[in-house]
């Protein structure tokens, strides 16, 4: 016989209760997230606001350029179609647009101005400063004075420990990190202590570094066993020849103590 108070199986009681309890718990979650501010309730990826942001990225070099004008009309501005500051350079079309200087990394930070140019390329005088990026480049100060000018808009980055003369001077100089103020030749530039005059004059006693000799980055860069130094006698008499303008730029740079220069003896000053 039928019995209308009888009980619902246990196994089907227990789905049912599973089932309220996953309907109960998705309820509450909806509620929650309906409660909540609209940008709290769906996060999305954060881009920072001085970024490049194209769609695919592009072969030709680029960067954030806040001088670029709001309208994007100077050259290489609004590159990536989006930002006016985001700026292509150093190739192509873009070529005239100068890279900026930070992109070189140099380990121990130098006491000459350098800036980014696009146009390097090993042998070129200057190129390789920081030793890992070819376009990285020396300019302005000696010995690159003469040689590799910094030009106006490359926005070269001059160290705050570097010289800084109001008229170049025709004497040697460099940065002697350990001057003091009155020791002969330092303070070159009349600023810093650490600008140094040498090789020449007055100053021919304080012995000029081999590294103001420029020679062009890994192809002619003298090994084993040449070595070289700076030689303010260079030229001065008959002894004083053989080996010079070993840079081919300056007449003061000098081979010595290897091959055919064995008889031209390297001073405690000369590259290891």
């Amino acid at each position: 016989s039928s019995h209308f108070g009888s009980r619902v199986p246990p196994p089907v009681r227990s789905t049912a209760l599973t089932l309220l309890a996953a309907t109960m718990a998705a309820v509450r979650s909806l509620m929650f997230l309906l409660a909540l501010p609209a940008a709290a309730a769906l996060v999305q990826p954060r881009r920072l606001s001085d970024a490049c942001n194209f769609t695919n990225a592009p072969t030709i070099p680029y960067f954030w350029d806040p001088t670029c004008p709001q309208d994007g009309t100077s050259l290489g501005c609004l590159a990536d179609g989006i930002n006016q500051q985001c700026r292509f350079c150093g190739e192509g079309a873009y070529s005239e647009v100068f890279c900026p200087a930070s992109w070189c990394e140099f380990d121990n930070p130098p006491h000459i101005p350098y800036y980014w140019d696009s146009r390097c390329s090993i042998g070129s005088i200057g190129c390789l400063a920081d030793g890992k990026r070819v376009q990285c480049r020396f300019c302005g100060e000696y010995p690159y004075n003469g040689t590799v000018h910094c030009p106006d808009q490359a926005h070269a980055i001059t160290p705050q420990d570097s010289c800084e003369f109001d008229n170049e001077p025709k004497t040697p100089y460099f940065w002697d990190a350990t001057c003091e103020d009155g020791v002969v030749g330092c303070k070159a530039d009349g600023k810093h202590i650490g600008c140094r005059f040498c090789g020449a004059g007055s100053y021919a006693e304080v012995n000029c570094p081999a590294t103001l000799c420029t020679f062009e980055p890994k192809l002619a860069l003298p090994s084993m066993p040449y070595k070289h130094y700076w030689e303010p006698q260079c030229w001065n008499t008959s002894s004083h020849i053989l080996g010079c303008l070993a840079d081919g730029i300056h007449p003061q740079c000098r081979y010595c103590g290897g091959g055919e220069y064995e008889n031209i003896a390297c001073p405690a000053w000369s590259s290891a």
